[in-house]
């Protein structure tokens, strides 16, 4: 007995093992923080500090390193690897609004022959998306339609002509407003993919020199690691909740421990914040690519600042509004894709085609709402 006591005694006291690192103590925010020195030199040495001030505030066509000779800047390639994704939802929800304008036609108005720059939209993006079937539908209306595509009818497409273009002539050179004689005038839908290719061929995958490759990977890993499989968003949002209690705690312990050059670079450049927003974009992006549309909604919700939900920010990407927009559409939400673009139509002009494809759409489903039940 006396053994057994003692037993307990000295397992009792014994002193409990610590707890395991938390991975965002090891991350670069928490780097400079502790050690703000270290921020500038980085800067400095890896694109200048004006390029890295136009990435933070999300002024990703604006992105300009100052290396020597013609080299790409880290920041650059991290700029259009954004803008690649942000062209790749672009793309998407212009994408569904032509194919349902489309689809509508013939119900919305029957008397009318769906038009023929409709129609060979419709053909192009559902050959984009590797849709075999619905492009073989498609091209049958067309031919139907006498929409030949030959040397005396050039293809009118974007992403059909881009070997003769460079990223500028993509972007600025081509328009977003197509012209054929078979067809009129069109916003081609197109553009945000070539714009997508183009950005993809320029934006190195080495992007580790300097800082790492996601910049907010430890958050970013550690929510996708353990996200709901689901789109219930009550489970979406308990799971944000719990990031957000886990982010507060780390904020909390990085303020306490930073030098006063430590806390200004936290709080003036809002690292936690952003990367809050970062985290909840990732979120975002991977629920709208599993059909989780209820889910990337909520994320990309939570992720704006509200203070200014509907500007371009450090916190506001445009990648949000951009996720909010594909979400919207493919629920049937179309006014609320029209605002979430909205902030998106000054700063990238290939954006207008995208919002002109959906007010059409929101146009067409209005003709069968009357009422109250006009609005989504």
């Amino acid at each position: 007995m006396i053994l057994f006591l003692t037993t307990i005694l000295f397992l009792g006291c014994r002193t409990a093992p610590p707890p395991p690192p938390d991975p965002l103590d090891a991350s670069w925010i928490a780097t400079v923080v502790r050690e703000p020195e270290r921020f500038a030199t980085t800067l400095e040495g890896n694109g200048g500090r004006e390029a890295w001030q136009a990435f933070h505030r999300s002024d990703w066509l604006n992105v300009q390193g100052t290396l020597a000779g013609s080299a790409v800047s880290v920041p650059e390639h991290r700029a259009r690897a954004e803008l690649a994704l942000l062209e790749r939802l672009l793309s998407r929800a212009q994408g569904d609004a032509l194919l349902a304008l489309a689809q509508g036609w013939a119900k919305h108005s029957p008397d009318q022959p769906v038009p023929k720059w409709l129609i060979a939209c419709a053909q192009r993006v559902a050959e984009l998306r590797s849709d075999a079937p619905a492009a073989e539908r498609w091209r049958a209306q067309a031919v139907a339609a006498g929409i030949v595509f030959d040397e005396t009818n050039p293809n009118p497409f974007v992403i059909d002509r881009m070997a003769e273009m460079d990223l500028d002539g993509v972007r600025v050179g081509a328009g977003t407003i197509g012209e054929n004689a078979a067809m009129g005038s069109f916003w081609d839908p197109t553009l945000p993919a070539a714009l997508e290719q183009r950005y993809t061929q320029v934006a190195s995958p080495a992007l580790g020199v300097g800082l790492p490759v996601d910049l907010f990977g430890p958050i970013v890993e550690a929510a996708l690691g353990t996200r709901p499989d689901t789109d219930d968003v009550e489970a979406c949002r308990a799971f944000t909740v719990g990031i957000d209690t886990r982010l507060d705690a780390w904020s909390a312990r990085l303020n306490e421990t930073a030098s006063p050059d430590g806390k200004a670079l936290l709080q003036d450049l809002q690292l936690v914040q952003v990367g809050r927003s970062r985290t909840l974009s990732a979120l975002a992006v991977d629920a709208v690519e599993h059909h989780r549309n209820s889910c990337a909604a909520f994320y990309a919700e939570q992720a704006l600042d509200q203070a200014s939900s509907r500007q371009i920010s450090p916190v506001n990407t445009p990648t949000v509004f951009a996720v909010l927009a594909v979400a919207n559409v493919e629920t049937g939400h179309v006014r609320e894709a029209l605002d979430a673009l909205s902030p998106l139509r000054g700063a990238f002009p290939e954006s207008i085609g995208v919002i002109e494809t959906i007010g059409d759409l929101a146009v067409q489903q209005g003709l069968e709402r009357t009422g109250l039940s006009r609005e989504n």
